[in-house]
């Protein structure tokens, strides 16, 4: 498979988890623990990337204690929670379309 197409399907997994529980969030160890389920060779770095951009978009929140997150905030011991933004919901229920997402 291309990478181009795993990157999509590792973004569109961590979005669709993260609609199974809306309005709520995933910490991020729990959405890490779902994405390598999935694909046991995903690891932290990876996982930035895919935050990162998802972020950018606007299709998710970082939330912790005492205010907004960072992506500082991926990493093994973080307390940091993921949330689907409204705009994220309408990504992935096909409402917006994003050409790097596999929807």
């Amino acid at each position: 498979m291309v990478r181009r197409e795993i990157i999509k399907q590792a973004r569109t997994l961590m979005l669709r988890s993260l609609d199974k529980v809306y309005p709520s969030g995933l910490m991020v160890k729990q959405l890490y623990q779902v994405m390598c389920a999935v694909d046991p060779g995903y690891d932290f770095d990876l996982m930035k990337k895919d935050v990162a951009y998802l972020m950018e978009k606007g299709y998710v929140v970082m939330v912790k204690i005492g205010g907004s997150g960072t992506l500082a905030d991926v990493h093994k011991d973080s307390l940091a929670v993921v949330k689907l933004t409204c705009t994220g919901l309408e990504v992935i229920q096909s409402l917006r379309h994003d050409p790097a997402l596999e929807i």
